[in-house]
């Protein structure tokens, strides 16, 4: 990335990331005409230089999260909502290629400002398991006191909760649009719109009942209903690491949606237009904040919890805190 952005940047190639008039592609098109490619590179050579840090020093060290850190904050600005706009505008898609919508294209999908950003996801990833890592370490494997357990477990308790009703309640208003109830009801949005966002209200009720395991007996154990894993552990990273990604990829979109509220006229009359469908989309930063909280919260619980001894787990026969 370093080596394309220089090159656009001496070249005066326009940025991919530049180009409001196509989907995906306008992470930086809210940025002064001509900064964009200054702008990537100088974000590139950032986590470049993060990233031969790490490589070249030890990870263990004191200073690594915050190198990784700050890698991470400058990919950030790189980064739109294509992510999350992605997973909940594929069911729309594969829907209304069935049905024939011709709004509904998936050739949309061939886009470069789509790969470059799903690889931009990737990296910060990358980085991301670094400040994991050190946490882990920080940590220790020791069991934890029941004092500790329990705040761990109360905050954890806490942010799952808000991280469950802020995309719940911008699903709800996605099916009152679709049923146009009055205050929902958006004129000049035709059916293929109406069935986009009836996608993204399922997509995000998917998400909050998955944000619910992080508090549930089935986050720790998987249900009976699902054959061949029933009553075994689920691992602590196959729940950590698909919530900090989505939390990552509402964190970019709650940045795309400010941006917008910022600087474009049109997106302030939205929300006195239609106050009841814009305003709970203004929830997205703490939705963000808060499903990074609780996935971490849970991490750190599973792994206090099962680092004390087993004998006395079987002994007491307690069911895990949730």
């Amino acid at each position: 990335m370093s080596v394309l952005g220089v090159y656009w940047l001496v070249w005066d190639v326009p940025n991919p990331l530049d180009r409001p008039d196509r989907k995906f592609s306008s992470a930086l098109s809210a940025y002064p005409d001509g900064w964009a490619n200054g702008i990537f590179a100088a974000c590139a050579v950032i986590a470049l230089a993060g990233a031969l840090w790490l490589l070249t020093r030890h990870r263990t060290t004191a200073a690594a999260p915050w190198v990784a850190g700050a890698s991470i904050a400058a990919l950030l600005m790189l980064m739109d909502g294509s992510g999350l706009v992605l997973a909940g505008y594929v069911p729309a898609i594969v829907v209304g290629s069935i049905l024939g919508f011709d709004e509904v294209n998936p050739a949309v999908l061939q886009s470069p400002g789509l790969a470059l950003q799903l690889v931009l996801l990737v990296t910060v990833a990358a980085f991301g398991t670094v400040v994991s890592g050190w946490l882990r370490r920080e940590l220790g494997d020791g069991p934890a006191s029941p004092q500790r357990l329990a705040r761990v477990t109360a905050r954890t308790r806490f942010w799952t909760k808000i991280a469950l009703e802020a995309p719940a309640l911008y699903a709800l208003t996605r099916v009152l649009m679709f049923f146009r109830v009055p205050g929902f009801d958006m004129f000049g949005f035709g059916e293929p719109i109406l069935w986009a966002g009836l996608g993204l209200a399922l997509s995000a009720a998917a998400g909050a009942w998955l944000t619910s395991g992080l508090i549930r007996p089935w986050g720790e154990r998987f249900p009976r209903w699902i054959p061949l894993l029933r009553g075994r552990r689920v691992p602590i990273r196959l729940a950590v690491v698909p919530g900090l990604v989505v939390a990552l990829m509402v964190a970019t979109t709650a940045k795309d949606l400010l941006l917008t509220f910022a600087t474009e006229d049109s997106a302030l009359a939205a929300v006195t237009d239609w106050p009841l469908v814009t305003l709970p989309m203004l929830l997205w930063p703490l939705w963000a904040f808060a499903l990074a909280m609780a996935t971490a919260g849970y991490g750190i619980r599973r792994r206090l919890s099962e680092a004390e001894p087993a004998s006395a787990d079987r002994n007491s026969g307690a069911k895990p805190p949730v």
